[in-house]
């Protein structure tokens, strides 16, 4: 669906599929952070908050080096 949308809009596909990612895969993690530190167990909230964390961080980074490895225009100037 991004190739797709970037056929049509012009927009890079990496900025049309990394913020839907980096919403989607980490709800648990910070849903069971804020649910320990509710119940007062803040050390297993503050562990669940710091996996949430490291995970919005990497996934972007992970993803621009996918790219950087398949896609040899990515890198040059073309202008």
């Amino acid at each position: 669906l991004a190739s797709i949308v970037r056929r049509k809009i012009g927009y890079p596909r990496i900025s049309i599929t990394i913020p839907s990612i980096v919403i989607i895969v980490p709800g648990l993690y910070m849903y069971r952070a804020v649910y320990n530190i509710e119940l007062t167990a803040i050390g297993v909230g503050a562990l669940w908050l710091t996996r949430a964390l490291i995970i919005v961080a990497f996934l972007p980074l992970g993803l621009i080096a996918a790219r950087i490895m398949t896609d040899t225009t990515w890198r040059h100037n073309n202008s």
